[in-house]
């Protein structure tokens, strides 16, 4: 079903790059930060980190990849590289330095090896009740894939004085499966996590958390990847809801008990080095919460970004340089100094912070071989339009030059990240959840977790909520405004609290999500500009499809009546399920066009390079059509485990609803004794016709009123109160008040369940 633009003017008005009051508006004046980040040290290794070698090596042109010499063992101790080294003439030449790297290295990736994995199954559960013999055939083959990109460290091989700048794992471990990838990466652990417990391959789920929790052991925090040169620096804390995905599929108590002081000190560490407090004064037209004597009062909260402040790593012209993107990174320095008035914001540790977010600095908007993906692939919402003359006739065109330059301005470290405070609000949440699991009881600690959940989510709720189309904006403290860069990351917030908002918002949320599918049915795209970059229009990914997934169930879950026969009642559409078929569907035409075939049930694709088993890619492009251009390569990608561990967390959530694959332009090469059973179409959404006229004032929204704070003791008080804890969104759904003497009546009618309600109670 298609729209019309008058349907859903806010987000019509923002895919045509027209600036409208939901976007940039005032919500909240006279925003300050109170103190500074703690600083954070640098990595400082002579050779993978910081130095002369790296820096010779690195703009030396020796490799076309930058990541390729900082992944290079040592064949030699370390001192006697740094004493050879010396000895090179200033003058060195390429190939002076490319036998020197020869003599004195090992190749990039020797220190990982395949591993097994011991608890390998032929019989996944995630396929049980899966019936379409083309659906559990590509299943199957996904399956099969974790057994070809399992790796585990080897460094048998060094001499006494060697090293490798791979950190210590003593458990299997995934690599994202990009060619340069040769080790783990935060961001993508919970994605290749949730697939693999589907999987029932439990022992290496678990292996594969410890060695994060290992790192905040040794770190304080989960660094970027399992690298040296990524020790100053990490991705979006998934840590904790790691942790509760793998104890809900498991019960494994002893496991959180061992895991949860980590979960804290890394909840401690964001709050240290990447946080700062901020008081601000309350918009007059802001809509939701109440802080003191509501609008116009002031509110502190401490908030969220991204980037470190480092004190010691290696920089150029003041700003700090990636090791495994030396070159790129110093030619962007570089460029700063040539070019102020474009690339000022470029400075200190940018360069970082835009690592963390997932995203590249905005200079390299200025030059597309620049530009190095980011890990997280959705932090493009930092971006701060200017006033450039962006065609409006066509808002998905690509972008000129010109334009990619204006573009080159991000301030992330000066940014409120929507997603950010999201995930931390959900992990503060869990480790609440987790004490109380762990003590058997709602202690003080618990209570205080809770309440600055609370906080957080009512600071999003001040600054980045935008009642007119339901969804959140990243908020520029500098400016004291939102961004105007539409972005995925907008619809986090309804995974970590969608039931806290006004369904009527929810609805505009969910209307929104719908109206976007119906424009591209072949997946949501991370922002709305065709920059040419792989993280913008027309580029899609999976994890951001599991978040709008996950995002529009919960409020479809809150604001959505279920019938007796578990369907969803109008106006719900089972819009998280139409998103969930559209990324199998991109999933499996890549992987189908590449060479994927199933025996007895599908034939290869006519025009498929030959002994290929098909790639499931860890990106796709969308055609002028909004759906899935498939392509018959897949040289450029290798097989991504964010992509084999969403579609399988989607065929195990969505088995019912899942149909066979269609590829738009293709016709699958089914062996003819090959029935598929027909399944019910998706249902479609229905929604309230547009108003007569479009310029009436819509009526205000529901005013949200948050809940009383959080106490678990009443010392003289007049009640008490016990919580129950929704298992799937680990939010407060039930509070029992019973008055008393002092609270000393109070009788806990929950004595016997745990704050996860489906898991057994520790004695």
């Amino acid at each position: 079903m298609r729209y019309s633009w008058n349907v859903l003017p806010a987000l019509a008005a923002v895919l045509a790059n027209v600036a409208t009051p939901a976007y940039g508006a005032e919500a909240a004046l006279d925003v300050a930060i109170a103190g500074k980040r703690l600083q954070q040290k640098g990595c400082s290794h002579p050779i993978y980190c910081d130095g002369p070698i790296l820096k010779r090596i690195q703009l030396g042109g020796v490799f076309d990849d930058d990541k390729t010499f900082v992944d290079m063992p040592t064949r030699k101790p370390v001192d006697k590289i740094v004493a050879e080294f010396n000895s090179l003439p200033a003058n060195a030449t390429k190939s002076d330095l490319t036998r020197f790297v020869n003599e004195n290295f090992y190749p990039a990736g020797s220190d990982i090896v395949e591993a097994e994995l011991e608890d390998w199954t032929e019989t996944p559960p995630f396929l049980e009740g899966v019936t379409d013999p083309v659906l559990r055939g590509y299943g199957m083959s996904i399956h099969k894939q974790w057994k070809t990109m399992a790796r585990k460290r080897d460094t048998s091989f060094l001499c006494d004085g060697c090293e490798t700048s791979l950190l210590a794992a003593d458990n299997v471990f995934f690599t994202t499966g990009a060619e340069s990838s040769r080790e783990y990466h935060y961001w993508n652990t919970y994605y290749i996590e949730i697939g693999l417990l589907k999987s029932g391959l439990f022992k290496t789920a678990k292996g594969v958390l410890q060695n994060l929790l290992d790192m905040v052991k040794a770190y304080d925090f989960v660094p970027t990847g399992g690298r040296i040169y990524y020790t100053d620096r990490s991705e979006p804390p998934l840590l904790a809801l790691m942790v509760k995905t793998y104890y809900e599929a498991t019960q494994d108590l002893a496991f959180v008990t061992e895991a949860l002081p980590l979960l804290k000190i890394e909840h401690d560490f964001w709050e240290m080095y990447r946080s700062v407090n901020v008081t601000y004064t309350r918009g007059s037209t802001d809509p939701l919460g109440k802080r003191d004597s509501g609008s116009g009062s002031k509110a502190n909260a401490k908030v969220a970004t991204y980037g470190p402040d480092l004190f010691s790593t290696v920089s150029d012209n003041g700003t700090q340089l990636r090791p495994e993107s030396y070159s790129a990174d110093y030619e962007a320095a570089k460029t700063q100094t040539t070019a102020p008035d474009l690339f000022s914001t470029l400075s200190g540790s940018d360069l970082y912070a835009a690592s963390e977010a997932g995203t590249s600095p905005g200079v390299q908007y200025a030059d597309v071989k620049t530009a190095t993906q980011g890990p997280s692939l959705f932090g493009r919402r930092s971006l701060l339009r200017r006033d450039i003359d962006i065609p409006t006739a066509n808002p998905f065109a690509a972008f000129t030059e010109p334009q990619l330059l204006v573009l080159g301005s991000t301030e992330i470290n000066s940014t409120i990240a929507v997603n950010l405070n999201s995930i931390i609000y959900q992990a503060e949440l869990i480790i609440a959840d987790f004490i109380e699991l762990v003590e058997n009881s709602t202690t003080p600690e618990c209570v205080s977790y809770r309440d600055r959940a609370a906080e957080r989510r009512q600071m999003l709720f001040d600054l980045t909520y935008d009642a007119e189309s339901g969804l959140f904006s990243d908020y520029h403290l500098a400016s004291g405004k939102k961004t105007e860069i539409w972005s995925m990351s907008s619809l986090w917030p309804y995974w970590a609290f969608g039931d806290s908002l006004p369904s009527d918002g929810a609805q505009k949320a969910l209307n929104n999500i719908d109206f976007l599918h119906g424009k591209f049915p072949g997946g949501l795209p991370n922002t709305l500009y065709n920059s040419s970059l792989p993280w913008d229009y027309p580029n899609i990914q999976p994890p951001m499809q599991h978040m709008a997934v996950r995002s529009a169930q919960n409020a479809e879950d809150y604001t959505c009546k279920k019938s007796t026969t578990g369907a969803y009642d109008a106006p719900c559409g089972g819009t998280a399920a139409k998103i969930a078929q559209s990324t199998v569907n991109s999933a499996f035409c890549n992987w189908y066009t590449t060479g994927g075939s199933i025996d007895n049930v599908l034939n290869s694709y006519g025009e498929a390079p030959a002994n290929s088993s098909g790639v499931n890619f860890g990106s796709f492009v969308l055609g002028p059509d909004g759906d899935i251009d498939t392509t018959t390569s897949g040289k450029a990608q290798g097989n991504y485990a964010w992509t084999n561990g969403i579609n399988i967390w989607l065929f195990d959530n969505y088995k019912t609803q899942l149909q066979m694959p269609s590829c738009p332009n293709i016709k699958l090469n089914l062996v003819e004794h090959t029935q598929s059973p027909s399944p019910s179409p998706l249902p479609s959404p229905t929604y309230a016709p547009p108003p007569t006229h479009p310029t009436t004032v819509p009526a205000p929204p529901t005013i949200y009123t948050p809940p009383p704070p959080l106490t678990s003791a009443y010392p003289g008080g007049k009640s008490c109160v016990r919580k129950r804890v929704c298992r799937r969104c680990h939010r407060v759904v039930k509070r029992i008040w019973a008055s008393g003497n002092g609270g000393a009546g109070c009788k806990n009618p929950y004595t016997k369940r745990g704050p996860f309600s489906n898991l057994p109670v520790r004695r």
